[in-house]
């Protein structure tokens, strides 16, 4: 009986490891977010987004860890990988493009956005070096983002966010 047990238990590891392992081959930061360095930013929340003033249903947007800022997911409006994520942050009025925009910075896993320590960061639109030297125009109020995104890398110029369910 204990040897039955035993082998049952050596089993039941061995399928568990090769999941796990599987998984972490599958989707690179499962294993961050079990070890704590990458973040879980949820599911998308509830938002009408306009593009160039149509509604646009495949653009997401989730909440980010810092409050008064979110991430716009953009991966198939992007052409040149530039701006698959964008940040918005309300605090300090910023609108920027992340640093980092390959499959161990950002990834959707079950419709949860998983974001790494180095897809934290981002870069100013305005900045002349790294960004777009483009001033975005962003605009807010308590339940409305609009502004504009440098021209010629999306299929649109501008973007209008109606929170559903502000913060």
């Amino acid at each position: 009986m204990l040897k039955r047990l035993f082998i049952g238990s050596c089993a039941l590891l061995v399928v568990l490891l090769t999941a796990y392992s599987t998984a972490c081959y599958t989707h690179p930061l499962l294993s961050g977010w079990l070890t704590g360095s990458v973040q879980n930013l949820g599911k998308p929340i509830n938002a009408s987004i306009y593009t160039d003033g149509k509604i646009c249903n495949d653009i997401r947007i989730y909440n980010s860890v810092y409050k008064h800022s979110y991430w716009l997911a953009l991966k198939q409006f992007d052409k040149d990988g530039m701006l698959q994520y964008i940040n918005i942050d309300l605090n300090d009025k910023l609108i920027g493009r992340s640093v980092c925009t390959n499959k161990d910075c950002f990834e959707v896993i079950n419709g949860s956005l998983f974001q790494s320590e180095v897809g934290v960061n981002f870069i100013d639109f305005k900045n002349d070096m790294k960004g777009f030297n483009f001033d975005p125009k962003l605009a807010f109020d308590h339940n409305s983002i609009t502004f504009n995104v440098p021209p010629g890398w999306l299929r649109f110029n501008s973007i209008k966010i109606i929170l559903n369910s502000p913060r």
